[in-house]
């Protein structure tokens, strides 16, 4: 899924009286900087939505724990604290792939893009778990990941009251709100509908 039709999609059902802050400014001169602090090219669909979509600032997708933070087109570079960057200690973290380009993050599990393997897809790694090995694909695009990131903030904050509910029948989803998603969500997330929905019991 291109860019410019995930956001079309998006805007379909965002409620306008949230921020909707992607492909309202023009980032020009990011992607040279950005190339130049990787030291490599960056794939042609990174570059559009550096220079035509990204965020000006960090924005939040509400999820069921953690919030994803959307970094901002300031915050997308290569030097990133406590990923490959100790700043208490001033020195560089030798773990890291120096080819992860860190979209977003989850509580601090990174959204990547491995600039060495774009065809790959974004990629969530799992911060903490003593190797950045451990991770999963989320979607194919960025636009993908956007667009699933912006329905389950959608299913959670615009249709019940209370949009979870977690008793005897399980962990689930508030009614009105998984007719919604899960039915979206099987068009939309394809392939990684599970990494989506999963934690639903009623999906």
């Amino acid at each position: 899924m291109n860019l410019e039709t995930a956001i079309l999609e998006i805007k379909k059902f965002w409620n306008t009286n949230e921020e909707f802050s992607f492909g309202k400014s023009k980032n020009q001169n990011h992607v040279e900087r950005l190339e130049n602090e990787f030291g490599v090219a960056i794939p042609d669909s990174l570059k559009e939505y550096i220079t035509n979509f990204a965020s000006l600032n960090d924005f939040y997708f509400t999820t069921v724990g953690n919030p994803i933070c959307i970094y901002g087109v300031d915050n997308l570079k290569f030097k990133q604290d406590g990923y490959n960057f100790n700043p208490v200690k001033n020195t560089k973290i030798d773990d890291w792939n120096e080819s992860f380009f860190i979209l977003a993050d989850e509580g601090a599990d990174p959204v990547i893009i491995d600039l060495n393997h774009p065809e790959n897809g974004i990629q969530k790694l799992m911060h903490g778990a003593g190797s950045w090995d451990y991770g999963e694909t989320i979607a194919d695009s960025i636009g993908q990941f956007l667009l699933c990131s912006a329905a389950i903030h959608h299913a959670l904050t615009n249709f019940e009251e209370e949009s979870i509910i977690d008793d005897e029948n399980g962990f689930n989803l508030a009614e009105n709100a998984a007719k919604w998603y899960f039915k979206n969500m099987k068009n939309w997330a394809g392939n990684y509908y599970s990494e989506w929905c999963s934690i639903f019991d009623n999906h």
